[in-house]
């Protein structure tokens, strides 16, 4: 079964925020919603009408810029910032661009290696989805579905979650982003059920690492989903979603893939799909709540 393409790697092996999230994935880790009053808005109210934006858009177009910044093992600091252009037009075309720099460690070594493997560009003209990895100087080629909604392209979407589980509160203080007044949906990691004395164990100490549990910052006028941010004792992540444009007229060109010279087609079978995302990952898979920092 068809899944849609997905970016490469957004981590990778890289330390730091990886390994709490990954924790607390391995703990079967809820990050869902409970109603919380904030005025005339429940945190299912606010969620649902940001759904809304994305699910219904004919077309959309924004940049996305990833900071994540850690440790290596023996202590090095080091920052990965990851910069995406999305343009989507309904129902399934869209073409998202990625780019990615590193300082301190990042600079040398496998986590440079890791930052060549982030950069890549998926581009699909409604009929084939072409994903084209510089690093490796090719490209491949797979059928796309007849709909695709803007959230299985764009990565951070992918976070927000259901309106049916425990552990959103919306936090009565709000917040500013870049000038907007926003709704802070906080989400706490809340155990499953029949955990295992061990499993718990391990699931509280993966939560004991969080300084600031995953937020989502949602715009208080459009509902437009503006910053997600975690930070634990590893380090911290934020995204921002920004120059987004919903309804725009995007030329057909945009979706037209032309290889560099020196660029080669591989016709092999791609490589098994990521169980929690699905789709092609030219690099691996991104790391759980996180993109590279």
């Amino acid at each position: 079964m068809f899944n849609p393409p997905t970016a490469p790697n957004r981590a990778g092996n890289l330390r730091g925020i990886r390994a709490a999230a990954g924790s607390l994935a391995l703990g079967a880790l809820s990050l869902m919603s409970a109603h919380a009053a904030f005025g005339a808005e429940t945190v299912s109210s606010v969620l649902k009408k940001m759904a809304e934006n994305y699910t219904k858009a004919k077309s959309y177009q924004a940049t996305i810029t990833t900071v994540q910044v850690a440790k290596t093992p023996d202590g090095k600091p080091y920052t990965v910032t990851e910069t995406e252009q999305v343009k989507y037009e309904n129902p399934n075309r869209f073409r998202q661009t990625v780019k990615a720099t590193g300082t301190g460690a990042a600079l040398s070594g496998q986590l440079a290696q890791q930052i060549q493997m982030l950069q890549h560009e998926i581009v699909s003209d409604g009929k084939t989805a072409t994903i084209y990895v510089p690093a490796r100087k090719m490209y491949q080629k797979q059928p796309v579905p007849p709909n695709l909604v803007v959230a299985q392209i764009v990565q951070v979407l992918r976070l927000v979650p259901p309106l049916d589980r425990p552990g959103l509160t919306l936090l009565p203080s709000g917040a500013t982003v870049n000038g907007r007044q926003a709704y802070v949906v906080e989400m706490k990691p809340t155990a499953p059920p029949n955990l295992k004395p061990d499993q718990a164990k391990q699931f509280a100490a993966a939560v004991k690492r969080f300084k600031q549990y995953p937020r989502l910052l949602i715009d208080k006028q459009n509902y437009n989903l503006l910053q997600y941010t975690l930070s634990t004792t590893d380090g911290s992540a934020q995204i921002d979603l920004s120059s987004q444009v919903f309804g725009g007229a995007i030329p057909g060109s945009t979706f037209a893939f032309n290889p560099p010279a020196g660029v080669k087609e591989y016709k092999a079978p791609p490589p098994a799909m990521h169980p929690n995302i699905g789709g092609f990952t030219p690099g691996g898979v991104p790391a759980p709540g996180v993109k590279p920092k």
